[in-house]
């Protein structure tokens, strides 16, 4: 097992058919850590209202994230958009599990970052129009089907990979998108006083310096299944799960941005 200083992910999607629950509790099953952030839309309460299904993989996931905050690890939980009702019990636990509305994260080589989901940003990103509206409606289907698809390939031996991740990457649309959440995340934690941020929300993982702010988004359990780790040194590694392995992408070694493959 790989033991770290701090661990962080987000974007699980608990109740939705996309969440890949297993391949999460495989991956926490094989690296520890000393404090673990969940930055939020763990549970997919939205998904829950409309279609409800919470399946076995799901269950035993959450299962195991208490014992890990009954053990030695301790646990934060940060509230997204999809999982906002819980925001109502910041500053109480849920066995074990601390629940706060953001945290200040120091690493151990003494930058401070803010730690929060992303979906504050939203307001001063989006535009609100109805092709958006429909762009958003589109990757939910389409991230629904790769779950067909990806368990297809699975019976001939191939690996998971998501087609939506590679439509969205060829789409100039969301591109900006990204590139706007990026530049606005780091201005707004430079506003604040901090020398980076870590955040989920956007199902993007990667890193890099804007403006001398270190942005770092640790990804998604639906389509990357990425997390984003901290050694003992204070050094940022990209971790990324597959079914033979855990591939490891050190960040911020110089200033270009740090693209993954789907």
């Amino acid at each position: 097992m790989q033991h770290y200083r701090t661990l962080w992910l987000s974007d699980v999607h608990l109740g939705a058919i996309q969440s890949r629950a297993a391949d999460l509790t495989h991956f926490l099953s094989s690296v520890s850590a000393d404090t673990i952030y969940l930055v939020g839309d763990i549970v997919d309460l939205e998904r829950l209202k409309v279609k409800p299904t919470f399946m076995e993989s799901h269950r035993t996931l959450l299962g195991h994230l208490f014992a890990i905050a009954a053990g030695p690890s301790r646990v934060v939980y940060i509230p997204g958009n999809h999982d906002v009702e819980f925001r109502r019990m910041a500053g109480q636990e849920l066995f074990g599990v601390e629940i706060a509305l953001e945290a200040e994260h120091v690493s151990a080589s003494g930058e401070r970052y803010l730690v929060f989901h992303g979906d504050a940003l939203d307001a001063a990103i989006r535009k609100g129009t109805n092709l958006e509206r429909f762009a958003s409606a589109a990757y939910t289907v389409m991230v629904e089907a790769d779950v067909r698809f990806n368990a297809l390939r699975s019976r001939f031996g191939g690996q998971f990979s998501p087609l939506s991740t590679r439509i969205k990457n060829k789409l100039k649309a969301a591109n900006e998108y990204i590139l706007r959440f990026e530049e606005t995340a780091a201005a707004y934690s430079a506003s604040r006083g901090f020398d980076g941020v870590i955040c989920g929300h956007i199902h993007r993982p990667g890193a890099r310096r804007i403006n001398g702010v270190r942005y770092v988004n640790d990804g998604d359990w639906v389509e990357h299944r990425t997390a984003v780790a901290e050694e003992a040194d204070g050094t940022l590694h990209l971790l990324h799960y597959r079914s033979d392995g855990i591939d490891r992408e050190p960040l911020f070694l110089d200033r270009s941005r740090r693209p993954l493959a789907a």
